[in-house]
């Protein structure tokens, strides 16, 4: 009898599912990222583009056209690569490259509000490194860093959140933190996802629209469904105000009496419940930090490529200075570069040593915080709070231009999901401050309503600070109100208790802009106009509470029988006509495009309404608080114009022949891509990821199987990457410029000093002292780049001879006869900075030399 073998333990058995439950977690949090912050990440980068493109078109016409310093054949012969080809080449004159300038401002614009988010990703990055590539002398690091984070920011999901392609007019149910093995078996609804992960709430990935011919797909049909669940939860609590100190001490005993009779059927204390619940829910929704993460190879790109950053330039920081901390000082003693706060700090030498070697070991270990694996989010908060600072303390020594908002700016992506929840509980305290959410109610006939109710919830409204819904929603519950039977049951003095629909509510108590009550026949005879400006909800008052059931006494018995055979009918009439008055389905649906009401009930409509809306949103709050100041007569007038394009929205509307609304394109979430996508996505960055670690290790002679002739692949997409940056050491020369030229009429002049080259006045002070003010004579950090890339350089004489043409131009179009510039000389003007803050003796050398024009022949 053989002997039974036993069959071999797989790792995948070996080990528990709980086990590989709790790793996949912690990779989520060790190398995940927040779909919170990868939104702000994206608007982030695209304002730095906005930035960078306003910034260069004040250059337009001197660095990027034909007229300029750098024509297009010298681009061409000296600057140019074999392997990438920017579309600025195409055509070079000024109105050509203002057109490409407006045309990536707009693609970075698209890029910022998730407008084809993917689509503007990419054209922002290809017109970005496009013009990059275009003059290619005036780039610094910030520039690398930049293009590689629009390069990597095209694979990742930003537009889950503040996004116009997952703009939705669905109100996302509550999610509740779920349980390890809950997150596994999400997994899979996740392409993006390489382990672990979640997709339950909104962040679920989208990367293009979906098709309105297709049918909705089962998820969004078990979304609606939950979706008219909490529309009726949500309607059942905007319903009633807060209730009166007695009428809660009467609802407190009348709920004690039915527990202490053991049954009976409250409709006061079911309201209570309901509310409770989502009130639980809501707060549950806070403790799921899961439901936010995202991770995949791309967030994993992100960080190795930050890592590289820092810890590459930490490895080619190989001087003495950098060992002693002596290199900060050498680095804010440079002209051009050096603050007035820099001046400042030279006084204090000991503390520059101890902040010199401070960053250098932060660009070492400071990535490692962004990967803890303990204390993940505290750790990461710290890791991209500690470099933010790192970059502030560098923009307020040193002029960087650019750089200083990229690399700051980039560590947004990094916002852990803690600090988000951390921030959203201050706004629920400072905004709701423990009241209801504000109901907004849109106009669903009316394409200019609910374009302005959608970009407030996508973009400037904190979910769960206001609940939008569409109009006919309280029009259909102020029907349902109408044909109800109105039976009196309680009478008091001065007020009278009535049940609507199961729900007791006093008639008598009405609610202003000022929170003070009054009847509601005071407010009766107000005009329309009245209504708009304060325009509250009388008929609150016949809607308050639930059913109260209390204990009433023999006269209260006899009051409500006296009422109800003497004054039902009338009541009964005058209830159906105030109704009818106030909530006509013709006035709401047909006038109004925008209706708010508070948690105090108070109803607020179009332009009033819309100004209350904005007091809620923490971005639009100071515009709220100055429309205070505006004056009576340009409100009305403003409404009258949002009135004139709601009306016509909606004849366009009816005259479109069954066009879709936004409201019917946008009812539902919009569907998440396919899974063969993420996959493809998750393959391409693992590949990107080792051609980054590859790339920067083959600087430092480590081979990780790096080709030299991948260095195509990367000029291709613009991978390149150096990160030397005052490396080994600072430099302890200070140089700069001075051109010294000769008039028609033999006067000598100065034309670099005093911002010469922009003024191109008459100077007649010539000596070899430096610019006072330095940076203003080099103009922004583009100019003193392309003089420090290009025209310092050895070997630079066709860049030296269109400098010397173009200050021929621009002068002599300023200045004739006499004064016209005949000839120049341009010198290189340099000296030594000691350790002790002492300089060494001046010393210059010529350039160039330029003629502009023969005498015999001007």
């Amino acid at each position: 009898m053989g002997k039974m073998k036993k069959a071999p333990t797989s790792l995948k058995n070996s080990i528990s599912k709980n086990t590989l439950k709790k790793i996949q977690h912690k990779l989520m949090l060790m190398f995940g990222m927040d779909y919170r912050s990868l939104a702000l990440f994206r608007v982030t980068m695209a304002l730095c583009v906005i930035g960078d493109v306003i910034e260069r078109s004040t250059d337009l016409r001197v660095m990027y056209s034909e007229y300029g310093m750098m024509p297009r054949h010298l681009i061409v012969s000296r600057f140019s690569s074999n392997y990438f080809a920017p579309i600025h080449l195409i055509n070079t004159s000024v109105v050509f490259q203002a057109f490409l300038f407006a045309l990536h401002i707009v693609f970075a614009l698209c890029m910022m509000v998730g407008y084809r988010t993917k689509l503007f990703s990419i054209l922002t990055w290809f017109m970005t490194i496009s013009l990059q590539a275009y003059v290619g002398i005036v780039g610094h690091g910030g520039d690398v860093f930049f293009r590689m984070m629009l390069f990597l920011n095209i694979f990742i999901p930003t537009a889950n959140y503040f996004a116009f392609d997952t703009a939705t007019f669905f109100n996302d149910p509550p999610s509740r933190r779920p349980s390890l093995s809950n997150n596994n078996n999400n997994n899979n609804n996740n392409n993006n996802i390489a382990i672990g992960g979640n997709n339950n709430n909104i962040a679920a990935i989208n990367l293009s629209d979906p098709d309105p011919s297709l049918p909705l797909p089962q998820q969004n049909d078990q979304q609606h469904q939950q979706q008219l669940q909490n529309d009726q939860i949500q309607q059942l609590q905007i319903q009633q105000p807060p209730l009166s100190p007695l009428q809660i001490q009467q609802q407190q005993e009348s709920q004690s009496l039915l527990h202490s009779n053991g049954g009976g059927s409250d409709e006061t204390g079911i309201e209570i419940n309901i509310i409770n619940s989502e009130e639980k829910n809501n707060h549950q929704s806070m403790k799921d930090p899961d439901s936010y993460r995202f991770l995949s190879f791309g967030t994993f790109a992100i960080l190795l490529q930050m890592g590289l950053m820092y810890c590459t330039s930490y490895f080619h920081k190989t001087g003495v200075e950098w060992k002693n901390g002596e290199a900060t000082f050498y680095a804010i003693t440079l002209d051009y570069f050096a603050t007035d706060f820099a001046k400042f700090l030279l006084h204090f030498r000991t503390p520059l040593r101890l902040l010199t070697i401070a960053v250098a070991k932060w660009e070492l270990i400071g990535i490692f915080f962004l990967i803890s694996p303990f204390y993940s989010d505290w750790c990461r908060l710290f890791g991209a709070f500690g470099f933010i600072a790192m970059h502030a303390g560098f923009v307020m020594c040193l002029r960087l231009g650019l750089f200083f908002f990229v690399t700051a700016g980039a560590q947004l992506i990094n916002i852990p999901t803690l600090a988000w929840e951390i921030f959203f509980k201050w706004t629920d305290k400072k905004i709701l401050k423990g009241q209801r959410a504000t109901r907004v109610y849109y106009n669903t006939t009316s394409p200019f309503s609910q374009r302005i109710a959608l970009a407030l919830k996508t973009f400037f409204i904190i979910p769960g600070h206001a609940i939008f819904s569409p109009l006919e929603q309280m029009i259909n519950q102020e029907d349902s109100i109408n044909v109800s039977p109105i039976t009196p049951t309680t009478t008091a003095t001065n007020s009278t208790t009535i049940t609507t629909n199961g729900i007791a509510t006093n008639n008598t108590v009405a609610y202003s802009l000022s929170g003070s009550s009054s009847s509601s026949n005071d407010h009766s005879d107000n005009d329309d106009g009245d209504d708009e400006n304060d325009d509250f909800d009388r008929s609150h008052g016949r809607r308050r509470g639930g059913n109260l059931h209390q204990k009433n006494s023999g006269n209260q018995n006899h009051n409500i029988n006296m009422l109800h055979h003497n004054n039902q009918q009338q009541q009964q009439q005058q209830q159906q006509q105030q109704q009818l008055n106030l909530f006509g389905k013709k006035d709401l649906v047909g006038d109004d495009w925008l209706v708010t009401i508070d948690a105090n009930g108070i109803r607020k409509r179009n332009i009033y309404a819309l100004n209350f809306i904005l007091s809620k949103s923490i971005l639009l709050l100071p515009l709220s608080m100055a429309c205070s100041y505006i004056p009576n007569g340009v409100c009305n007038v403003f409404s009258n114009i949002c009135q004139v394009i709601h009306s016509r929205s909606q004849q366009k509307q009816i005259m479109s022949g069954g066009k879709r609304t936004p409201y019917q394109k946008r009812r539902y979430p919009a569907s998440p891509t396919s899974r063969i996508y993420g996959i493809v996505n998750n393959i391409w960055m693992l590949f990107i990821c080792y051609f980054l670690l590859a790339y920067n290790l083959n600087v430092f002679k480590i081979n990780l199987g790096y080709d030299y002739s991948w260095n195509q692949f990367a000029y291709i997409f613009r991978l390149d990457q150096g990160w030397n940056m005052f490396s080994p050491a600072p430099p302890k020369t200070h140089w700069w410029h001075v051109i010294h030229g000769e008039l028609d009429d033999g006067t000598k002049v100065e034309l670099f000093k005093d911002e010469g080259m922009f003024k191109f006045e008459i100077n007649t002070v010539v000596n070899f002292e430096k610019p006072d003010p330095f940076y203003k004579s080099y103009g922004n950090h583009r100019w003193f780049k392309y003089y420090e890339n290009g025209y310092n350089q050895g070997n630079s004489d066709a860049l030296r001879l269109e400098h010397g043409k173009y200050i021929c131009r621009e002068f002599n179009t300023r200045h004739f006869g006499d004064e016209m510039l005949y000839k120049f000389s341009v010198y290189f003007v340099y000296e030594f900075q000691n350790l002790d803050g002492t300089v060494g003796e001046k010393s210059h050398s010529s350039l160039w030399n330029h003629v502009c024009y023969n005498k015999e022949d001007p």
